[in-house]
């Protein structure tokens, strides 16, 4: 049952921003099939649906193509806005200079922590055997690959993202130590293991409000839906926003209404009810 605040019927949405795991994917990291007709059929009526991730790109566009979308991305939380023919609409990176800087320390204080250095769609190790990057090229269905940054970066002269991983003792000294050292970057934990560096200025929120500025509408004639804690500043920058019913305490408070789980299709209900389709 979802919780509602107001009747949603009434209201006129011309876009709809999704996170993709917890939110899109279900446990099994599928779209549900009645999930993404009802998509395609907003999408046919003129409605897009956004994905919105910390993936990569190259790791959303799968995602992307089986629903038979073809909307633009934002990736990487908002660093990097992907068109609908794949250009790039806005970037916004970490220094290459100061990239290398926290690589240097993470090498010397932090050998066990597995470094993943992310630009565009260049995904940057430098084991490939590590079980953590195994691990992650699982997930994603991507293969890393072995290099040095410097080279790899040299033309962007920057990154859009580090995801470190470690055991939960190490990422959370890390974490302390780059919000002590570098307080104008964003470094936080998607999960207990895993922590995401990036500029200080990446939201999900603000690649909200870019594309809302591109499609020429207004952050309240959106729909946003998210569970996870880098979704929470999108869930409050646009009026009508969905929290997934698996969502922690503090996601779910931060949204405007709280629907069904993941694995049960709570992003359909939601649509669902927002559209009047039976």
């Amino acid at each position: 049952m979802l919780l509602n605040q107001t009747n949603t019927k009434d209201l006129s949405y011309k876009a709809i921003f999704s996170d993709i795991d917890g939110t899109l994917l279900n446990s099994r990291h599928q779209v549900p099939p009645d999930t993404g007709r009802e998509i395609i059929r907003l999408e046919g009526l003129g409605v897009p649906f956004v994905l919105v991730s910390a993936r990569m790109p190259d790791a959303m566009l799968p995602i992307k193509e089986e629903i038979g979308i073809s909307s633009p991305m934002i990736c990487y939380s908002g660093a990097l806005v992907v068109g609908e023919n794949g250009e790039y609409l806005y970037s916004c990176q970490v220094d290459l200079s100061e990239a290398l800087k926290i690589k240097a320390m993470l090498k010397k204080d932090h050998p066990m922590i597995s470094c993943n250095t992310y630009g565009g769609s260049k995904w940057v190790v430098d084991d490939d055997q590590s079980s953590w990057i195994k691990r992650e090229e699982t997930i994603t269905g991507l293969k890393a690959s072995v290099g040095k940054i410097e080279c790899e970066f040299k033309k962007e002269q920057g990154i859009h993202k580090f995801l470190l991983m470690g055991n939960e003792d190490e990422i959370l000294s890390v974490e302390n130590r780059l919000k002590q050292e570098y307080p104008h970057l964003s470094a936080a934990r998607s999960n207990a293991c895993y922590l995401e560096v990036m500029n200080g200025a990446v939201m999900k929120s603000k690649g909200v409000e870019f594309l809302c500025n591109y499609y020429g509408i207004s952050m309240d004639q959106v729909l946003a839906f998210g569970d996870g804690h880098n979704d929470i500043d999108m869930l409050k920058a646009v009026k009508a926003s969905y929290a997934m019913g698996n969502a922690p305490i503090e996601v779910r408070e931060s949204a405007a209404w709280v629907t069904l789980d993941n694995d049960h299709e709570g992003l359909l209900a939601a649509l669902k009810e927002c559209f009047g389709f039976d």
